[in-house]
């Protein structure tokens, strides 16, 4: 009786491991250089954990308030400082296992729902025409690679002729990434040095709906 209990609460833990994600909800963030502060003040971001598909056991949520709460905290400015100036001073040692790892996770992200506008200008009418094209071809390239849901995806990349470089992007949206993606990504680029042929294939033993 005792090793059946046992053996059920093991199950279960499996269950809830394998279908646990980690849900990112982005909700009214817009970043425009034209603007003192660059970010505006009414923006959210809620991060949540959530097992059996849709029960939230761990949900944080940020706040432009918080942030910055955060930042003095933790004293993230001069951090940032600090790594940038890291980074300059050994850009020739730096290892890139990190970005190819962030490639891989972009990977396995499924868009639940995404809202997004980004407006360009530059004081080249001809350069904002190819920034526009540029980007506009980036963004259909790197939503193609990642797992969307039918009809939640609205973008648009438009050009705005002004005597002036001007950037504002709008964004609404819902990502999520399963668990178990993101410990293996990681398992493969400790264990194997980040081979592209070896995490490709061990990342698509994985693959599933997240339907």
């Amino acid at each position: 009786m005792v090793f059946s209990f046992i053996l059920l609460v093991i199950l279960l833990l499996i269950i809830i491991f394998m279908t646990a994600k980690i849900e990112i909800k982005i909700i009214n963030l817009v970043i425009n250089t034209q603007s003192n502060n660059h970010i505006n003040d009414k923006y959210e971001i809620i991060l949540k954990l959530n097992i059996l598909e849709k029960l939230p056991i761990i949900k944080f949520k940020i706040t432009k308030k918080k942030l910055i709460k955060m930042q003095k905290r933790f004293q993230m400015n001069e951090k940032i400082k600090k790594l940038e100036k890291d980074i300059l001073n050994n850009k020739d040692k730096i290892d890139f296992k990190f970005i190819d790892m962030v490639k891989e996770l972009r990977k396995s992200m499924y868009i639940k729902k995404l809202n997004l506008e980004m407006q360009f200008g530059t004081e080249n009418a001809f350069l904002t025409a190819m920034l526009v094209a540029i980007f506009s071809s980036i963004l259909s390239i790197g939503i193609s690679n990642m797992y969307v849901r039918k009809n939640s995806i609205k973008y648009q990349v438009k050009p705005i002729y002004i005597d002036q470089n001007f950037i504002k992007i709008v964004i609404s949206g819902i990502f999520q990434i399963k668990l178990i993606h993101i410990i293996n990504i990681i398992y493969v680029f400790n264990k194997k040095g980040g081979k592209k042929d070896e995490r490709t294939s061990n990342r698509r033993s994985y693959d599933y709906s997240y339907e």
